[in-house]
């Protein structure tokens, strides 16, 4: 049993690697060891229970268990036909007529309006035929007549026949046969008719199967309908080998169909449901028809449904993708449930998906919302930061213990990590600055009634708390459109690049109007010394708080620099990062951040070096009036070597040169 030994040891590590798995079960099947068979499956088909034919020969291998392993199929895959079909030859072969019927309706209940359970009905039908149970046979074909099934012109053909030997009473309800009789009596072709039964029955079944045409045509047209969706359909079961584009855009265009079907009033909420099922098998590893599913609930109203799809999603089918996960959690915070989503964002942060970038943003930003809900003072906000700082710090823990063998994407993960960071450390630098001016502002010696003061800048810090969860919110949802965008970070790099970059110029047309104004900052911060009430250490205190976070910002993306200096969003955020920061000597910083970046230090590319000086010169616009500094650039830019991989490397190169030229002679002008 070595061999079964090293087969559990890699399993448990590659648990989805479905190929082991087939050559480990067909192992185990041929030593006919019962305890291995019902370990070895049972752990199979916790991760892939839609595999029918693994039930069934699990089942068969285990068969004084049959029972108990069919009722877990169909609780794990209930929407899986194929287990039903198992269950019930099974079930005919030694179970009672009594469970039989019963099963047969719990497998109509759940699968009897699917375009192809037309085989399901069939058993049935013949299965009540070999007890002799005609009156079931006539209500079964009753209710498919309205059944949308793939045979429904089969069905209505062997209704027309069976009718012809039963008893009108047993085709329609009392109340349909009253309303039949009294057409009949009105019917002039009634007197001519002899008063015997058999004539009076034609005429009942006459109309009868009049209305149930009616029905069976309706039905017909509905099975019309969903025809072009069906037979572009290639795959009705599930396999790990990814469905192509076409199929996964035909289940959704029917699943829009179904939809739409169910909101004009053409169908019930069953038939819906019934779509979703079905693509919910080919398409079992989609998370994003797992949020269809979700959210089709959730937007009528039906929470609980919509939990039932999540909970069946994250512990079955995508236990092993963090975005299931975090939906899951955005949907317990919407209903308010806020333990349960900060559970999901634990486990995903401390078990599943340790050191998943979006689940620490995401959580991140989570308790920053709970924060606001159970807390507003003061003291309350310094809590929350040092608990947000705490969910980053350990994140960029996890990914600094494996940097060294990571590859450029995980570094590039880890980069994107830090930018987040920094932003939070810098927001949180922010705040402890208003708390630093509003401290001032208490003392202002203009002020001689101090209640009033008091309640003034209540006020002021009222109106600066709402700004503030503003701009965090604001930050949020910048956040998250940055990570809607795509999960590949290579796509995200271009993202932020760009974003930085107009961040960037945003950043200059700010200074620009600054050398228009005087400071109303630096005038807000005039204080009174004389003020008896002052307290010069506490001022300090204050400034060593917010000092604190600045600088630990500043060392985050220093550290990422040092993992991974060849990425351009990277040096853009630094760059961006210190025009936000600003202060006197905020050029001379930016001037040191581009030295670096175009320096020989940086493994940044030789196109990107380029793209880097022309953002410096244009920075150089508004922060210096050295023409020897634009020279130095220029020197610069034309000693990167002279070999082109294309022609737009070279033109790029002119209007570079062009453009350093025109601002040097500019400033000689000035």
């Amino acid at each position: 049993m070595e061999k079964f030994k090293q087969f559990y040891e890699f399993l448990e590590a590659n648990p989805l690697d479905f190929t082991t798995w087939s050559q480990f079960l067909g192992l185990v099947e041929s030593s006919n060891d019962l305890y291995h068979i019902r370990k070895a499956f049972g752990i199979f088909l916790n991760h892939f229970p839609l595999t029918f034919g693994y039930w069934k020969k699990y089942a068969d291998l285990d068969s004084e268990n049959r029972e108990d392993i069919y009722e877990k199929a169909i609780e794990m895959a209930g929407n899986c036909l194929e287990i039903w079909q198992y269950y019930l030859d099974f079930a005919m072969e030694i179970k009672s007529s009594k469970f039989v019927r019963s099963l047969f309706r719990r497998a109509i209940r759940r699968l009897g309006v699917s375009y192809l359970s037309g085989d399901l009905w069939k058993k049935w039908i013949k299965w009540e035929e070999s007890r002799d149970r005609m009156d079931n046979v006539t209500k079964i074909y009753l209710t498919l007549l309205s059944t949308p099934v793939r045979e429904i012109d089969e069905f209505w053909d062997h209704f027309k026949k069976h009718v012809q030997n039963r008893d009108t009473k047993e085709l329609i309800s009392p109340k349909q046969l009253y309303e039949i009789d009294e057409e009949i009596r009105s019917d002039p072709r009634f007197s001519e008719v002899k008063r015997g039964m058999s004539e009076i029955d034609m005429f009942r079944l006459k109309k009868i199967m009049e209305r149930h045409d009616k029905l069976y045509k309706s039905t017909s047209t509905r099975v019309n309908r969903v025809s072009f969706y069906e037979s572009e359909i290639k795959r009705t079961f599930f396999h790990i080998k990814p469905l192509n584009y076409h199929q996964l855009n035909n289940w959704n265009q029917y699943i829009n169909f179904a939809e739409d079907q169910y909101e004009n009033g053409s169908e019930k909420i069953e038939y819906v449901k019934m779509v979703y099922e079905r693509a919910l098998i080919p398409c079992a590893l989609y998370v994003e028809i797992w949020k269809r599913y979700t959210i089709f609930f959730e937007s009528h109203n039906m929470i609980d449904e919509a939990r039932e799809v999540y909970e069946k999603a994250t512990k079955i089918f995508v236990k092993n993708r963090p975005e299931m996960f975090i939906s899951y959690a955005e949907f317990e915070e919407r209903n308010k449930k806020y333990s349960k989503a900060r559970e999901l964002y634990q486990y995903l942060i401390n078990k599943m998906a340790i050191g998943h970038i979006e689940t620490i943003i995401k959580y991140a930003n989570f308790e920053k919302r709970m924060f606001k809900i159970s807390q507003s003072r003061i003291e309350g906000k310094k809590n929350q930061d040092e608990q947000i700082i705490k969910i980053y710090k350990n994140g960029m823990d996890i990914f600094e213990k494996k940097l060294p063998d990571s590859k450029i994407k995980d570094k590039r993960q880890y980069a994107y990590l830090s930018m987040e960071y920094c932003k939070v450390l810098y927001q949180i630098y922010q705040k402890r600055q208003r708390i630093l001016k509003n401290y001032l502002n208490n003392y202002d010696s203009n002020n001689d009634n101090n209640d009033n003061l008091k309640v003034k800048n209540e006020n002021k810090m009222s109106i600066e708390n709402e700004n503030e969860n503003k701009t965090e919110n604001e930050n949020e949802k910048e956040n998250d459109k940055e990570r809607e965008d795509g999960e590949d970070n290579e796509k995200k790099g271009d993202i932020i690049e760009k974003k930085n970059e107009i961040e960037i110029e945003i950043e200059i047309e700010k200074e620009t109007e600054k050398k228009k104004d005087n400071s109303e900052e630096e005038k807000g911060k005039i204080l009174s010394i004389e003020n008896q009430d002052y307290n010069k250490e506490e001022e300090e205190k204050l400034k060593s708080d917010a000092q604190k976070y600045l600088i630990l910002s500043r060392q985050v993306i220093e550290k990422a620099l040092e993992t991974i200096n060849n990425y351009k969003p990277l040096w853009l955020f630094l760059i961006d990062y210190e025009m936000k920061i600003g202060g006197k000597d905020i050029y001379p910083r930016i001037k040191k951040v581009f030295e670096r970046c175009i320096g020989d230090g940086s493994t940044l590319s030789k196109e990107e070096k380029i793209s880097m000086l022309s953002l410096f010169i244009k920075i150089s616009k508004f922060y210096s009036d050295e023409i020897i500094l634009i020279r130095k650039a220029e020197e610069k830019l034309l000693k990167i070597p002279t070999v082109y991989s294309n022609h737009k490397d070279l033109e790029n190169k002119k209007r570079l040169i062009e453009q350093i030229i025109d601002l040097g002679n500019r400033k000689q002008v000035n």
